[in-house]
């Protein structure tokens, strides 16, 4: 087991060419929200285009994008079809995999919302997606209704549940998966050849090799909702850009990490949003 640092962080994060342009740093795509769950579109997608992604486009129903369009114009929109209570439907998958031939990672489950077209649009992107895709939030609780669509698929995948959302998972009792979260990481990352990000206070990052990592930076101001939906659009940016499974998710873990302890020591342990800790990114990277 190796413990996340500056160090090794950085060698992840290479200095940019004069000459650059943004085709050279990926295309992300946000598949995300319902229309009572805007905000986890907004905090992953500007959490994304903050982490040196070249085009984000975030992904939902017209109701969820309208916010977005008017608080982040440096995003690319895509709308997608409605149920009637304000859902993606499940006659998106089409237009979602049609877009996705274009980019070079997907993030999914965000605000998602647990329901029958959502189930059928997770399996059905599943069969066909070939791009690295971080799985989040209610793309994880529709996974756990039907965990085999996780080893049917051969998209690239890293997993981001919290301890109750693992417990979910692996029907597991939450306490048990604390006591024991190294091992349990560790196994159903090698059961179902991805990489798993197991939150906590004390993160741990399992891939498929057996590879563990153990973040211990962070700050009690962070457990706070969008949170998650902050890493998970941090994790997508770098993976778009390039980075492997692995490099992603401790890059990701460790920025978002630091981006907590920055607020928290400034703001103190409850006040800090999620939102805040986004504006906290760029001196988080200076420090790098």
């Amino acid at each position: 087991m190796k413990i996340l640092d500056q160090k090794l962080i950085k060698s992840y994060i290479k200095p940019r060419e004069r000459d650059c342009n943004k085709g050279d740093f990926g295309k992300l795509l946000i598949v995300s929200s319902c229309a009572c769950m805007s905000g986890a579109l907004q905090i992953a997608t500007k959490a994304a285009l903050r982490c040196g992604v070249g085009l984000c486009t975030a992904a939902s129903v017209d109701d969820a994008l309208l916010p977005l369009r008017i608080s982040t114009p440096e995003a690319i929109t895509l709308s997608l079809p409605s149920t009637k209570d304000g859902k993606i439907s499940k006659k998106a998958a089409d237009i979602i995999l049609d877009y996705a031939k274009g980019c070079t990672a997907l993030v999914l489950g965000c605000g998602l919302s647990v329901c029958e077209d959502t189930e059928i649009l997770l399996e059905e992107l599943f069969k066909k997606l070939e791009i690295p895709t971080v799985l989040d939030a209610d793309g994880i609780n529709i996974a756990a209704r039907n965990i085999n669509i996780l080893r049917n698929t051969s998209t690239p995948l890293i997993l981001t549940p919290h301890l109750k959302e693992m417990s979910r998972l692996i029907a597991m009792d939450t306490p048990e998966i604390k006591e024991n979260k190294i091992e349990v990481a560790k196994e159903f990352a090698h059961s179902y050849n991805c990489t798993l990000v197991l939150k906590d206070f004390e993160s741990v990052i399992a891939n498929p090799d057996g590879e563990i990592f153990l973040n211990t930076a962070g700050h009690p101001c962070m457990a706070k909702g969008g949170s998650g939906d902050m890493l998970a659009g941090m994790i997508g940016a770098f993976l778009a850009q390039g980075f492997s499974l692995k490099e992603a998710a401790n890059a990701g873990v460790y920025l978002h990490a630091k981006a907590g302890e920055i607020c928290g020591k400034k703001m103190g342990d409850l006040s800090v949003l999620a939102s805040d800790m986004i504006k906290a990114l760029p001196e988080v990277f200076t420090t790098l």
